[in-house]
This record gives C-alpha cells, sequence and structure tokens, in this order.
C-alpha cells in the first residue's frame, strides 16, 4: 500500500527520531545498514512520483545530524567535514 503526505511525514519524522538511538548502538558501518533498511522501507510505500521528494526529506534528515548521505559524497568529489560513519574497516572520522 502506498503512503499518504501525511503517512509519508510521519515515517520521516520516526526515522529522524532514532537517528540519535542508531549513532548511539550501531559502529561504522553498522549505522548504515539500520538507517538505510530503514530509509529504503519508506521509499518502497511512496508513489514514484514523490521518490525523489522522498530521498531529500531523508537527506535532510541525516543533515540535521552533521551527516552527508553516501550518495552526496560520490557525487561532489569532493572531501566531506564532519561526521563520516560508512567505511567498513570501522574508521570513524569525526
Amino acid at each position: 500500500m502506498l503512503l499518504s503526505h501525511q503517512d509519508i511525514e510521519q515515517q520521516i519524522e520516526r526515522l529522524s527520531h532514532s537517528v540519535p538511538r542508531l549513532l548511539k548502538e550501531n559502529q561504522a558501518s553498522e549505522f548504515w545498514v539500520e538507517f538505510l533498511e530503514r530509509a529504503d522501507a519508506i521509499q518502497d510505500q511512496v508513489p514514484l512520483h514523490r521518490r525523489d521528494w522522498v530521498s531529500e526529506k531523508i537527506h535532510d534528515v541525516l543533515a540535521k545530524y552533521g551527516i552527508a548521505p553516501p550518495s552526496r559524497w560520490i557525487a561532489t568529489g569532493k572531501p566531506r567535514t564532519g561526521r563520516v560513519y560508512a567505511f567498513p574497516s570501522g574508521l570513524c572520522l569525526t
């Protein structure tokens, strides 16, 4: 079943509230596994014409906590400042 606009907003809000706990409970790449599973579950329930908007909302959630999504690191090719949690080696840059 596809989510309504209001349902999408509620799901994004729940995702946002879960970030501090995910950061605390998970190390490095484990954060991304947990976060992306939750984000993908939202995306899977969104109409195609709303997916870009939802992706931006998910990026906004990460930005709220000072985290750049991996796609932004790749797209710009520039080093990012701030927290990085996506390295399988467990490297955590701050």
